[in-house]
């Protein structure tokens, strides 16, 4: 609303479910004349107008540019704000997009200099930076008639000086038709791009800076900055390829920051807030409009002195006076607040999470109540719920130690009984954790009330007996950072940037779900290659990744894995000796069956060391 600041472009940045969609969608309804009262408020709003779109929508499309081009402009014709002399206008640039589109070079075939511009602004950087410009440069080059293989620089042909007449043109009469209206400025919001292809998702944030961000315009992106930034490692990676390190990374940064110039990072929910936001869902579910309202304004005045206190139970009841608060809403606020450190341990703040997480644990409690299973306790059921949340696999060996020890788990006691969280001592006197139980995490899961060592689990792991995971794993819903990772692995094209980029930073959580999916594709195509080359991948990077390798070949028949198989892990075993823990046990399956191809290459040994994944 400053319009000195314009343009610009702003990054809503967040994981997955942080609320980004929210932000933005508050943002359009404060931009929004109608929602204020006061006519002051109304004043301050009436001359902007608020474009919402989902990037995501432009996936489909082989011309991403033109589509958001012509999204942009269908919003304006229909816009209230704008009168019939401005739709005209609006005609005219859908016609202009729709003859860039259709040229012999096309609106995909425009890309924005960046790495040239990043060259510039550091002269220390240009020397070695030259044969990368001249590649990025002659990106998107075309062949000539009648001239064979023979192909002549992007910026140097004339036709591509058509190319750029022709976006300076848009912009002109973009900026004009904006200037003609009687709207001040024009905000555009465009969320979900992190859902998008790499090709796509830089697509349209170059469509932004190239046509559209003139005068009075504010654009407002909302994506996890890991995907644009792995985006960008990938639509110029040939580019990039010249670069190594931290030069890459200065690369990759500068021209995130060429694209969007005020980033802005959603903070994780506290316990605190978490608490807070459970209870106003409660309220939202139990009381009337009314009751709601008053729960909402008193909430937010009491933040407005003291933003690090909760709003519980007694808050609540202070905002209904004299009306006392229902016995169904008193009984949740109580849970809120038993709960919410709990929560957002596990859930590490994410307001996406918690919702979902609720809604699974309220299944949880109604099938105990049908199932009359009056000793169930909430806070037992909360913290084992969060270990099905956090790590599946953790939770599927617990549920199977509680089975083979009538619900009491001698391991699950050790562990809560030191208060490092280890179990049991090594030939030095120290003490370590069963495998995979030695995660900072883990231990704080651990440590957590209540403790478990006096529980019967069996009840618990009852109402958990539907698949022991995926109430609560949203199986389909995984998260756009390690979609990007899974479909990078899969492409032999950018198998190795995905390997040595996003796949490094995954947390402990999205790479249990990345090796959930990988297991997937390789049972589903065992003898596809292309699949155990994305493991490997995965694990030359990740070293705990091999266990999830090893373990998914130990559940696919013998009959149906390759030969290629047992060769590839005896190369890695001689690569890494460590890894013949893991691998070994799968060469000895694989010998049981000799009549079959990965048997016989088992049992004959490698013939040739197997080609490295890249």
């Amino acid at each position: 609303m400053d319009k000195r600041l314009l343009p610009v472009t702003l990054g809503v940045f967040g994981d997955w479910g942080n609320g980004k969609t929210s932000i933005m969608r508050m943002l359009e309804r404060e931009l929004d004349p109608d929602s204020h009262e006061t006519s002051e408020e109304k004043a301050k709003c009436e001359p902007i107008a608020v474009l919402y779109f989902n990037g995501w929508l432009f996936e489909g499309y082989d011309d991403a540019k033109s589509a958001l081009l012509s999204s942009i402009l269908k919003q304006l014709s229909e816009h209230k704000r704008f009168g019939p002399r401005v739709r005209e206008k609006v005609s005219k640039l859908f016609k202009r997009v729709d003859w860039m589109r259709v040229s012999k070079a096309g609106l995909s075939a425009i890309a924005l200099p960046a790495i040239a511009a990043y060259a510039s602004a550091h002269p220390e950087f240009a020397p070695q930076s030259i044969p990368l410009i001249g590649r990025l440069l002659s990106w998107g080059t075309k062949k000539e008639p009648n001239a064979g293989d023979e192909k002549k620089p992007f910026l140097k042909d004339a036709s591509d000086e058509d190319e750029l007449s022709d976006i300076r043109t848009f912009r002109d009469e973009f900026g004009k038709l904006l200037k003609d209206s009687d709207i001040q400025t024009l905000v555009v919001l465009i969320d979900d791009l992190d859902r998008c292809s790499p090709e796509r998702l830089i697509e349209n944030l170059e469509a932004i800076k190239l046509f559209l961000n003139v005068e009075n315009t504010a654009f407002v992106i909302g994506a996890d900055p890991r995907i644009v930034r792995h985006a960008i490692a990938v639509r110029y990676r040939d580019s990039i390829s010249a670069t190594q390190g931290a030069e890459e990374d200065r690369l990759i940064t500068d021209y995130l920051e060429k694209l969007i110039q005020v980033p802005y990072h959603l903070p994780r929910l506290s316990p605190s807030e978490v608490e807070t936001y459970m209870a106003l869902l409660f309220c939202m579910r139990d009381l009337p409009a009314a009751g709601f309202s008053k729960c909402v304004g008193s909430c937010n005045r009491q933040r407005a002195t003291n933003r690090f206190r909760s709003f519980g139970f007694a808050d609540v009841q202070a905002a209904l006076a004299p009306e006392q608060v229902p016995a169904k809403l008193g009984e949740a606020l109580a849970f809120c607040a038993t709960a919410s450190s709990l929560i957002s341990e596990g859930l590490k703040g994410n307001p996406r999470q918690v919702k979902r997480f609720l809604n699974a644990y309220f299944l949880r409690r109604k099938l105990a109540s049908v199932a009359q299973m009056e000793t169930i306790r909430d806070d037992v059921l909360l913290k084992l719920m969060i270990l099905e949340y956090a790590d599946e696999d953790r939770f599927r060996e617990l549920a199977v130690w509680q089975q083979n020890e009538d619900g009491h788990p001698r391991a699950i006691a050790q562990m809560e009984r030191l208060n490092d969280g280890d179990s049991q001592r090594d030939g030095d006197g120290k003490y370590v954790a069963p495998d995979g139980w030695a995660t900072t995490r883990l231990k704080r899961w651990i440590q957590l009330d209540p403790k478990l060592a006096d529980v019967d689990l069996r009840d618990y792991f009852w109402l958990a007996r539907d698949r022991l995971a995926s109430t609560v794993s949203g199986m389909g819903m995984v998260p756009p950072r390690v979609r990007t990772a899974l479909e990078g692995l899969l492409s032999k094209a950018t198998r190795r940037v995905t390997a040595t980029g996003i796949v490094k930073e995954l947390e402990a959580d999205e790479l249990a779900e990345l090796h959930k999916q990988l297991t997937l594709h390789i049972k589903r195509l065992p003898g596809e290659r292309n699949v155990h080359d994305a493991f490997v991948a995965l694990f030359e990077q990740r070293r705990e990744s091999a266990r999830a390798y090893g373990d998914s070949l130990l559940a696919i028949p013998v009959a149906a894995l390759p030969a290629f198989v047992p060769d590839q892990l005896v190369f890695h075993i001689r690569q890494t000796g460590e890894l013949a823990e893991v691998f070994q046990p799968v060469l000895d399956y694989v010998k049981q069956a000799p009549d079959t191809k990965a048997g016989k290459a088992a049992l004959g040994g490698t013939r040739s060391a197997p080609r490295r994944t890249r």
